[in-house]
């Protein structure tokens, strides 16, 4: 199959270049995520607003640190795939005079940006809300400077994976509060009422998140012939059925496990905590996925 042959090709500094891109997405959707859900919880309990700053300013810190030394990776491709050419500064200067330098600039002032809002623990102010949501766009716009979103339509692209990503940040930033959340031994009524709020604007974040994937999916790869016969196509239909999986849980997350934790039953906090540890592994092969569709893969096969 096509996508085993673009697997099986790989080498080790590719494979090094998806692992980073993996673990910029990771960061980027966590931290500007963690925005997201501080602005749709203002009510969160100090303890909990401190846990989810925390995370928030624990992923600016690794995107940082990612988006950098993903530079000299790029410049090392170039030069074919050693340490030497990755520390040339003439390929240096190239990656970063291109897109992947506007992208670079714009992770990095966003993700300094979108710390304004979990540095500032007593209060939601005005302007640590504005700052972190232009930190938030920045960010979001890093990621359309590169890929296959570059494309025509680019501004129809470009709005689809915007809206995608924002959904796709406020979920996965939500993981990991939620599952500190729930296992948490005190006050049950606010966890739960924490909790139904959030199956409720999954509803409709997950619906925005399917569409703009799908109409994005469908636009990059022109019809089903390419869908099937193209690397590509073939691990964005991987891609497709993780997060149909990833579905199911949240599904039985809101409609089995949050009413039966409601409830107070005893053995909810725990199945509960092991669907989201579930989710959290899903959305980490999901993002190895997107590396690969965009690091090795093109639309066009």
């Amino acid at each position: 199959m096509a996508w085993w042959f673009s697997v099986n090709s790989l080498d080790v500094w590719t494979v090094a270049m998806i692992l980073v891109a993996a673990g910029v997405y990771l960061s980027a959707l966590v931290a500007t995520g963690a925005v997201l859900f501080r602005l749709a919880f203002p009510q969160l309990p100090e303890h909990d607003r401190r846990h989810v700053a925390r995370m928030g300013v624990l992923a600016v810190w690794a995107g940082i640190i990612l988006i950098l030394f993903q530079w000299p990776l790029e410049a090392g491709y170039l030069g074919g795939g050693n340490i030497a050419a990755a520390t040339n500064p003439m390929l240096l200067g190239i990656v970063f005079e291109g897109a992947s330098g506007t992208r670079l600039i714009l992770v990095v002032t966003g993700l300094l940006l979108v710390q304004a809002i979990q540095l500032n623990n007593l209060a939601l102010s005005k302007t640590a809300n504005s700052l972190s949501l232009v930190g938030v766009l920045l960010v979001m716009l890093a990621f359309v400077q590169v890929g296959h979103t570059v494309n025509t339509p680019r501004l129809v692209l470009a709005g689809l994976l915007i809206i995608h990503l924002m959904a796709a940040a406020f979920w996965v930033a939500s993981l990991w509060p939620l599952f500190h959340l729930v296992g948490q031994h005190y006050n049950h009524g606010n966890t739960a009422r924490i909790l139904t709020r959030f199956g409720q604007l999954a509803m409709g974040g997950v619906g925005v998140l399917v569409l703009a994937g799908v109409t994005l999916a469908t636009l990059l790869t022109g019809g089903l012939t390419p869908l099937l016969t193209t690397a590509y196509g073939q691990f964005l239909i991987g891609k497709v059925l993780i997060v149909a999986v990833l579905l199911l849980f949240a599904a039985a997350n809101k409609w089995r496990l949050v009413p039966a934790f409601e409830s107070g039953d005893a053995t909810a906090p725990r199945r509960l905590q092991r669907s989201i540890a579930l989710e959290v592994v899903l959305v980490v092969v999901i993002l190895l996925i997107t590396a690969v569709l965009t690091r090795v893969t093109s639309p066009n096969g």
